[in-house]
C-alpha cells in the first residue's frame, strides 16, 4: 500500500452514524467545509486545507470526520517537499494525534485504524502504530493488507515468529506483491540470515524491476551479506538526484564505509546534504561522516550548515562529538 492510498479518505464507520449527536455543527455547514478541505488537497493547497480542518475539528470534536480529515490535510502538509526537517516532524506528530483521534471515535473502522497506524509509524511512534495495526486486522483479518502491516511492525519488535506467519499469509494473499516479499527479506535479515535475504529481494525486485525502494534493500542486504561492492555498483548506476536522496545517499555512504572508504562515505552524504541546504538531518549526518573520516574543518562547515537550517544545538554537539573508530587504519 502507498502512502497516499494509506491516508485516503476511510469513509464513516459505525460509530459515525449519528454525526448530529457528536457535534453541534450543521449539517450543510459541515458538508461544505469538508468539500472545501477536499477541493484545497486537490488542488495542493495542504495549509488552506488545515486551517480549515483545524476550525472544523475544534468545533466537532466528536466527529470522527472532521478528526479524520484534519489529519489527512495535516498528513499533505508534512509531505511538502520545502517543509523544513523538523517542521515536518512537528506536523506529522500532529497529524497522528488527529488519526490517534478519529481512530478512538471509531474503533471498529479497521481502515481508519490501518491509516491511524500509518501515520503513527511515521510520526515515529511504534508503540501507537502496533496498537493500530492491531485493532485493524482484529477488525478484518482477512485483509492481506493489515496482515502485512502488523506483521513488519512484529518483526520490528523481535517477535519473528508472529511475524513470519503474517507475513507468510500475506505473500499467499498477494503472490503478485512485492511488499511481503521485501518485508520477508527484512525479517531473514532480523535473523541474522543475510543470504536468505538476498534470495527474497531478488524475487521482489523481479515483480517491480523499477523501483527504487527495492533497488536500495536489495543493495542493503547485499552490503550485509558481505558484498558492499555488488551495493555500490546497484546504486552508483542511479542518476545523481536519485543518489542524493537521504535513504540512497545513506546506503552508498554504508557501503564506502564497509569498503574502508571514509571520505567517499562523507563526501557522499556531504552531497546530499548539498542538494537540500534546508534539511539539517542531512547536514548533520554529513557533519558526523566527516568526523568519522577525520575531517574536523569540513565537519564543522556542514555543522554550519546544520545549525543555519534550524538544528538543534544539542544534536550539532552530538554530531561533532562523532569518532573516527571506523576509519580504515593508515
Amino acid at each position: 500500500m502507498t502512502m497516499a492510498a494509506a491516508f485516503a479518505p476511510v469513509g464513516c464507520g459505525p460509530t459515525d452514524a449519528k454525526p448530529a449527536a457528536a457535534s453541534s455543527v450543521e449539517p450543510k455547514k459541515l458538508d461544505a467545509a469538508i468539500r472545501a478541505i477536499d477541493s484545497y488537497l486537490a488542488a495542493d493547497k495542504p495549509s488552506e486545507a488545515v486551517f480549515v480542518a483545524e476550525k472544523l475539528a475544534s468545533e466537532a470534536p466528536g466527529l470522527m470526520r472532521a478528526q479524520e480529515i484534519l489529519g489527512r490535510a495535516l498528513v499533505a502538509l508534512a509531505m511538502q517537499p520545502d517543509l523544513p526537517s523538523q517542521d515536518r516532524a512537528d506536523v506529522m506528530a500532529r497529524a497522528a494525534d488527529a488519526y490517534d483521534r478519529a481512530a478512538a471515535l471509531a474503533p471498529a473502522n479497521a481502515a481508519l485504524q490501518h491509516a491511524a497506524g500509518v501515520v503513527s509509524d511515521t510520526a515515529m511512534r511504534h508503540p501507537q502504530a502496533v496498537a493500530h495495526y492491531e485493532a485493524a486486522f482484529a477488525a478484518d483479518p482477512s485483509s492481506a493488507q493489515f496482515a502485512l502491516y502488523l506483521g513488519m511492525a512484529r518483526a520490528r519488535d523481535g517477535e519473528a515468529v508472529e511475524a513470519r506467519r503474517l507475513l507468510e499469509a500475506a505473500e499467499r494473499a498477494m503472490p503478485e506483491s512485492p511488499d511481503p516479499k521485501a518485508a520477508l527479506a527484512d525479517l531473514e535479515l532480523r535473523n541474522g540470515d543475510p543470504n536468505a535475504a538476498r534470495i527474497k529481494i531478488a524475487q521482489a525486485r523481479a515483480l517491480a524491476p523499477t523501483s527504487i525502494e527495492l533497488r536500495i534493500a536489495d543493495a542493503r542486504m547485499r552490503r550485509m551479506a558481505g558484498a558492499p561492492r555488488e551495493s555500490l555498483e546497484l546504486l552508483l548506476a542511479l542518476d545523481a538526484p536519485l543518489r542524493r536522496q537521504p535513504a540512497c545517499a545513506q546506503e552508498i555512504a554504508a557501503a564506502y564505509v564497509a569498503l574502508g572508504q571514509a571520505r567517499e562515505a562523507a563526501g557522499t552524504l556531504d552531497e546530499s546534504a548539498s542538494a537540500a541546504p534546508n534539511d539539517w538531518k542531512r547536514s548533520l549526518r554529513a557533519a558526523a561522516a566527516w568526523m568519522q573520516a577525520g575531517d574536523q574543518v569540513k565537519a564543522m562547515i556542514s555543522a554550519d550548515a546544520a545549525g543555519l537550517a534550524g538544528a538543534p544545538a544539542e544534536e550539532v554537539r552530538a554530531a561533532l562529538s562523532a569518532t573516527n573508530d571506523r576509519r580504515p587504519s593508515e
